[in-house]
């Protein structure tokens, strides 16, 4: 396919357009260099071609920022990838756009703390792996030194770059609402939760997992009633727990839950309960 630049970010970032008028951001090294808008690309020269969910703005925003920021996020989408190739190439412009934000209120002296820290480090490790090692990079590149809950933020921002566009999928209330639920068991349990055990760890993936279905509205809908009844005799405490749940979910979002999710939720909590280290 041939690609016209419109606009040279720098020696290896151009904005360019195909036949379609499509837009797209194009990586190459010296892909840039000497180059004007209408030149058409070799394509030998490419390396990487990111289509953005929308152009939106999308020149205007590369237009003003430095051309640092874009080479940063660009090294940071690539180390990203070589741990998730299913992420979405718009990472790139979420990075670009975070990142060149971020900087600007470090000038200003505006320090803005990610509450969600310490939750990205439990429910996202990986993507949270990555993030301290961009912000390294960033404070390394710029000679700042950002805060480190910057290090969560762009971990949420790779997390979401890794589910399909078309879902109604956002990390960060994934991250909330798998944090309210999980005090909600600890409080009615009447326990204080081991977050150092095996079951904890369990119980914390099946709760995300469940959330993300919840919330993208793909929950387990299977008939067993026979295991159904079972689980809520065999296991009331648990049962009385998940219940509770239920009703919260329901009166602060309206999520109605289906049998074998809720099924499946009170045999978690009841392997956490049972488990010394609660």
């Amino acid at each position: 396919m041939e690609y016209k630049i419109s606009k040279v970010l720098n020696s290896s970032v151009v904005l360019a357009e195909n036949a379609g008028k499509k837009g797209v951001i194009i990586l190459g090294k010296g892909i840039g260099y000497g180059k004007k808008k209408g030149t058409i690309i070799d394509n030998k020269q490419i390396s990487q071609i990111f289509l953005p969910e929308t152009n939106t703005g999308l020149e205007d925003l590369l237009s003003e920022v430095p051309s640092e920021v874009i080479e940063v996020s660009s090294q940071i989408l690539e180390k990203t990838r070589k741990h998730f190739p299913d992420v979405n190439p718009s990472l790139l412009v979420s990075l670009i756009d975070h990142i060149n934000f971020a900087l600007k209120r470090n000038e200003e002296g505006l320090v803005f703390e990610n509450k969600l820290y310490y939750d990205a480090q439990t429910y996202y490790p990986e993507e949270f792996a990555l993030g301290k090692v961009a912000l390294e990079l960033i404070n390394k590149t710029f000679n700042v030194q950002l805060s480190r809950t910057e290090a969560a933020s762009i971990a949420f921002h790779i997390a979401d770059s890794r589910k399909d566009e078309d879902t109604d999928y956002d990390s960060m209330k994934i991250t909330k609402l798998t944090d309210e639920i999980v005090r909600l068991v600890s409080v009615l349990s009447k326990k204080k939760l081991n977050n150092q055990s095996l079951s904890y760890r369990r119980m914390i993936t099946h709760i995300k997992f469940f959330v993300e279905r919840l919330i993208t509205n793909e929950q387990l809908n299977g008939n067993d009633r026979v295991m159904y009844e079972h689980v809520l005799e065999q296991y009331q405490e648990a049962t009385r727990i998940a219940i509770k749940i239920l009703e919260y979910l329901y009166k602060q979002y309206k999520y109605k839950v289906t049998s074998e999710e809720l099924m499946y939720l009170i045999i978690h909590i009841d392997r956490n309960m049972i488990d010394k280290g609660i």
